[in-house]
């Protein structure tokens, strides 16, 4: 089985800054990390490969040059090998052009199987780039995955939905996003860590997948924000506690009564 994990650099959540001018989350400089929720795609990828008895998981990631170290991350857990598309064109791409060059990427990987992915990232948060992505491949999609098997060329997954829990199945090939609760990351091995340190990522230019530089970047993107806002800090609510309900309604009470609400 073949198996490709897409994932992402994303700003620390505590250092997001954004730019004034275009809106945009100010990566440049910015400490960085994996997107938490794909080392649970690269375990889930991890475990079907175990599970299948063999195959290959490849990591594949769109961004600068510093992504090639949270790529090392796949291939000390155990990943097989790993790809960077890295081009100035791709800058300022929407969830639209991005997963057009993700897709095009898998195609250039090859007769690929599975490809999973986090549920969403933590910076854009949209959740998009997993149905993109199937749709430009003409794969099947399961999403929100909480947890996964395989039989018979086809996935058994156990989803996440509004009203609780769903199962679910798809042939081959499938695109699958997966939850942060559906599995614990395994511990890379001393031998892991070695080969991951050692590790060099062929880096493939937009040209090397098939694409023009309008089919990237703003003039390949469908959408353009026009406002982004870091959100109010709001001062912390206040839990009232009491011997029994009555005391502490006469508590909620007294404290309103304090503040002149009432």
């Amino acid at each position: 089985m073949k198996i490709v994990v897409l994932v992402k650099q994303v700003p620390a959540i505590s250092e997001l800054q954004l730019d004034p001018v275009t809106h945009n989350l100010v990566r440049t400089g910015a400490p960085a990390m994996m997107n938490p929720v794909d080392k649970h795609a690269i375990e889930a990828a991890l475990a079907l490969k175990d599970a299948t008895g063999g195959g290959t998981v490849t990591i594949l990631t769109m961004g600068s040059e510093s992504a090639a170290e949270i790529m090392r991350e796949g291939i000390a857990l155990g990943a097989n090998d790993g790809f960077l598309i890295n081009d100035p064109a791709v800058k300022g791409s929407d969830t639209l052009a991005t997963g057009k060059v993700l897709a095009k990427a898998i195609e250039k990987v090859g007769q690929v199987d599975v490809v999973i992915t986090g549920r969403q990232s933590a910076d854009g948060d949209t959740g998009q780039i997993p149905p993109a992505v199937a749709e430009h491949l003409g794969m099947n999609l399961l999403s929100y995955v909480q947890d996964l098997t395989f039989a018979n060329n086809t996935l058994k997954a156990v989803r996440k939905n509004l009203g609780g829990e769903e199962t679910v199945e798809a042939p081959l090939p499938c695109v699958v996003s997966v939850m942060e609760t559906s599995n614990t990351v395994r511990t890379p091995s001393l031998r892991g860590k070695m080969n991951a340190k050692k590790f060099v990522f062929p880096v493939w230019s937009i040209a090397d997948i098939g694409l023009k530089p309008e089919d990237v970047g703003a003039s390949g993107s469908a959408t353009k924000v026009t406002e982004l806002f870091m959100p109010e800090v709001h001062e912390q609510g206040v839990i009232v506690k009491g011997a029994d309900e009555a005391a502490a309604v006469k508590e909620l009470a007294s404290i309103l009564r304090s503040k002149k609400v009432i």
